[in-house]
């Protein structure tokens, strides 16, 4: 089914205390994106963010993919760009969203509709994973999409926005994984539920059934097919291998495929069984 190719967009301005909106489009939920500006978190004294961008549920049908950065004054200014679950789904990676549409903080009063254009993002090349693993820090880089291939989160305390980082994992996870997963290069707060998020005053939450592993034991974390099969590939130049990989299905996928072959073997051999 062809998805839903309308973006509504939005930038806001906090200090803190207040919550402005200073242009959006017509239909956007003001109030749902204040409340995402406001779980972002308070910014700590001191901590400046020059760029970030996050990804999270907006209402019940819909993605937001923000970028946050410095404003004049002291603000923090939030540019909002408001997706379908099915395009973001359909698309899979919010910094190559925003980065296709530059925001404009000068904006004020009502703003236009975007629309996505009938397009694939390109395909990931060998190159781009060749060139994240050379300029990162290759063990963690390696290790963290490894941990979100196998369901867990990674919340890793820094004190300036990372985008390098949240971006590279971001290139090396399966296409099936990150559609479902939200990511944050910079935050104040883990209130929207971010899978990977790095920030300065990040804390550990205790009611959550999966825990984020802190650093170190991130990069103790033990080797796995995944993490070493694509390592492989871009190390030895398999472009097949390395398309296989990021188009690798989910755990939860390959569980529903594997209850689905049973319950037809059943099935046949229930049939089988009284034919014969």
């Amino acid at each position: 089914m062809r998805p839903d190719l309308r973006i509504q967009q939005a930038v806001l301005l906090s200090d803190n205390r207040t919550i402005r909106v200073l242009a959006r489009t017509p239909e956007l939920d003001v109030p749902e994106a204040e409340r995402i500006a406001v779980l972002y978190g308070p910014r700590p004294a001191g901590v400046a963010c020059p760029l970030a961008h996050f990804a999270c549920p907006f209402g019940a049908a819909h993605v937001a993919v923000v970028r946050v950065e410095d404003r004049p004054g002291g603000f923090l200014g939030f540019r909002f760009l408001i997706l379908s679950q099915e395009l973001y789904r359909y698309l899979g990676d919010p910094f190559a969203i925003a980065d296709r549409y530059p925001p404009n903080w000068l904006a004020s009063g009502p703003l236009p509709e975007l629309t996505w254009p009938e397009e694939l993002l390109p395909e990931r090349t060998l190159e781009q994973l060749d060139a994240v693993l050379k300029a990162g820090d290759t063990g963690l880089l390696l290790a963290a999409t490894q941990v979100l291939v196998d369901g867990n989160r990674v919340l890793l305390r820094r004190g300036e926005p990372d985008e390098a980082f949240a971006r590279g994992v971001w290139l090396l996870l399966p296409e099936r994984t990150r559609r479902d997963l939200w990511p944050a290069s910079f935050a104040f707060s883990e209130e929207l539920g971010f899978h990977l998020a790095l920030g300065p005053t990040l804390p550990t939450p205790t009611n959550d059934p999966i825990q984020p592993l802190t650093e170190e034991a991130i990069r103790d974390y033990p080797s796995s097919p995944y993490e070493l099969n694509l390592q492989i590939a871009i190390e030895t130049g398999d472009r097949q291998a390395l398309r296989r990989l990021l188009a690798r299905r989910t755990s939860d996928e390959a569980i529903r495929l594997g209850l689905s072959i049973l319950a037809f073997s059943l099935i046949v051999a229930v049939v089988f069984r009284f034919v014969l």
